[in-house]
């Protein structure tokens, strides 16, 4: 099983966006995936019009869950909403708490990728996932805030694998909310080739309408505008994990 957080410390960078495409591409692609939503915002579980019995906060406090099957191949659970922001205070004081899901989850089978899309800030949840997961991909939107962010991450990353002494890696840095019509896309690209050299992915997320719009309609960019550049991205981004995961 191959286990992936998708996570960044600035909002706004396609985190939710990445992680239900590149989900569903792979499970379109025939891989079992399951995707776990570890932000209390809940936008999987809107994106996907589940609301369930059982969340992860429920699986943080009492290690039994609600596994949502929401397309062929693809299941989800759901986050919890704002109840995950009281069991992350519930859960702090307990003895190994920054591997609670780890062990919650370690029955979990018949899964080829498990994605969590982690929220943007730097929390007990996040470390959950990151404890949980062997690889990392970093959105990182063309804006120099957005480069901070992944700089932060990279840190996070560091503090986790020295404390934890988890198998983390960095699986690359994605670029998101590419605009071709302008210099600062080009300029911040190079910057991340620059200071995060064989990391990068060779795919870049375009800037595209169609992306923000399959949302609304419960749908991801595969259902609602195959023919777009947002699904061609998203494809491409799927048959780079798949090639790097061989």
């Amino acid at each position: 099983m191959v286990k992936i957080a998708i996570i960044t410390s600035k909002g706004g960078t396609g985190k939710t966006t990445t992680a239900v495409n590149l989900g569903h591409g792979l499970a379109l692609s025939g891989k079992r995936v399951m995707l776990i939503d570890c932000d209390p915002h809940g936008d999987l579980g809107l994106v996907f019009s589940v609301d369930a019995e059982k969340t992860l906060s429920d699986l943080l406090r009492t290690g039994k869950t609600t596994v949502n099957q929401v397309r062929d191949n693809l299941f989800l659970i759901t986050s919890g909403g704002r109840e995950l922001n009281s069991t992350e205070l519930a859960i702090a004081g307990r003895d190994g708490r920054e591997f609670i899901m780890r062990n919650a989850l370690s029955d979990l089978r018949n899964v080829d990728y498990l994605i969590c899309d982690c929220a943007p800030s730097r929390n007990l949840i996040n470390i959950n996932a990151l404890a949980l997961v062997d690889k990392v991909i970093i959105p990182v939107s063309m804006d120099y805030l957005a480069l901070n962010g992944a700089r932060h991450t990279i840190e996070l990353m560091r503090e986790i694998k020295r404390y934890t002494r988890a198998n983390l890696e960095l699986m690359g840095i994605l670029s998101t909310q590419y605009d071709v019509r302008t210099n600062l896309s080009q300029e911040i690209y190079k910057v991340l080739l620059r200071h995060f050299p064989n990391k990068v992915f060779e795919t870049v997320i375009r800037v595209n309408t169609r992306l923000r719009e399959a949302p609304s309609y419960g749908q991801t960019v595969f259902e609602y505008a195959i023919n777009s550049t947002g699904a061609e991205d998203y494809f491409s981004l799927t048959n780079e994990v798949l090639r790097m995961n061989s």
